[in-house]
């Protein structure tokens, strides 16, 4: 029984994640896009645990946002997955703070991560890497596309 209950488990979230829709090539004004390459193609349950660090005060996880309850993607493309998150969430300083994360294990080499949507709208992330990357094509790169 326990192993039918995980099959059609997976099989949810399978279904879940193909349905969601493809990102655009630029985020619409105000938002920012956090993509995620895994070259095994398997999403299921990896979320992203995001916050907002203000000045002189301790961080804040987006509203919702919680370590055993992280956002799941928006969407999937060719690419991979990617999550569409508001700037404005993120306080006056307009800078994300992420982890990518499947309950404890942890993307980028378990480093908090952050980037400037001033300078980034759209970044990149591949499996294994810790590096942020500035475009599709940077990302591509480090994948051997």
């Amino acid at each position: 029984m326990l192993n039918k209950r995980k099959l059609i488990k997976t099989l949810l979230a399978t279904l879940m994640l193909a349905a969601l829709p493809a990102a655009a090539d630029n985020p619409p004004e105000g938002m920012v896009d956090i993509h995620y390459h895994r070259p095994d193609g398997k999403y299921e349950n990896w979320g992203l645990h995001a916050w907002k660090r203000a000045p002189g005060a301790s961080d804040q996880p987006l509203e919702g946002v919680s370590w055993f309850s992280p956002l799941t993607p928006t969407g999937k493309d060719e690419f991979g997955v990617y999550w569409r998150l508001a700037i404005k969430d993120f306080g006056s300083t307009g800078k994300v703070h992420y982890i990518i994360h499947k309950g404890d294990v942890k993307e980028q080499k378990g480093k908090d991560m952050s980037f400037d949507t001033k300078e980034i709208k759209d970044a990149y992330v591949v499996s294994g890497n810790p590096a942020i990357f500035k475009s599709k094509a940077e990302a591509q790169a480090a994948v051997g596309k």
